[in-house]
């Protein structure tokens, strides 16, 4: 599940193991936006299949699209790609209604309950097998916000694990020290390994457990 879905985490830093961390969205924010994007979804589907039929029962534009098919299929394609580009937001406010995580950490086992639409799962990984904790800040329509991320060679399984409006250097630290973690650029949130997860695995110093 993304990283990125949740906005609401309490408590909003680990102060020590084991750790558990409950981690939720902002309802009413999904729910505003929500409500701003189906009218807009709902106009442009009902003209753009009102368009289609009227087309379609147009002598004129059947005889165009007998002669030229490719344009048809150009403007089929068009439409579609409209859809998906309406579709996905749609599909994340949505997903922002229903989703939860809790993710709790000891000294070897990372375990995280995860849940959406009425299913719920949960997933283990050795504390070892991440590669580093990471300072990321992004930024949204609704502000910028500072995250804490414990990366993983699986992106999907990669834990935020802090966030809030600011973020010291010495809660950073202190958070690596803590998971027996090293701090690595945000950059490796994207590497490859992330996306296709069976390359080789990289290896990263770490400092000693405290």
């Amino acid at each position: 599940m993304r990283v990125a879905i949740f906005d609401r985490i309490e408590p909003y830093v680990p102060s020590g193991l084991p750790f558990r961390s409950v981690q939720t969205c902002s309802r009413h924010t999904a729910t505003a936006f929500l409500l701003l994007l189906i009218p807009i979804v709902v106009a442009l589907g009902f003209g753009c299949t009102f368009l289609i039929v009227q087309a379609a029962a147009a002598p004129a534009a059947r005889a165009v699209v007998a002669q030229q098919p490719a344009l048809a299929l150009e403007i089929l394609a068009a439409l579609g790609f409209l859809a998906y580009l309406l579709a996905l937001p749609l599909k994340r406010l949505l997903d922002r209604l229903a989703v939860h995580r809790t993710v709790e950490i000891d000294k070897a086992v990372v375990t995280v309950t995860e849940g959406k639409n009425f299913r719920s799962w949960t997933w283990t990984a050795p504390l070892n097998s991440f590669v580093g904790i990471t300072h990321h800040v992004r930024a949204s329509l609704s502000g910028t916000r500072h995250e804490l991320i414990l990366i993983h060679p699986e992106r999907k399984k990669s834990v935020l694990v802090g966030v809030g409006d600011h973020m010291l250097q010495e809660d950073i630290d202190r958070v690596a020290v803590l998971l027996g973690q090293s701090v690595v650029p945000p950059k490796e949130l994207y590497r490859l390994n992330a996306m296709w997860p069976h390359l080789p695995k990289l290896t990263w110093w770490r400092p000693a457990h405290v």
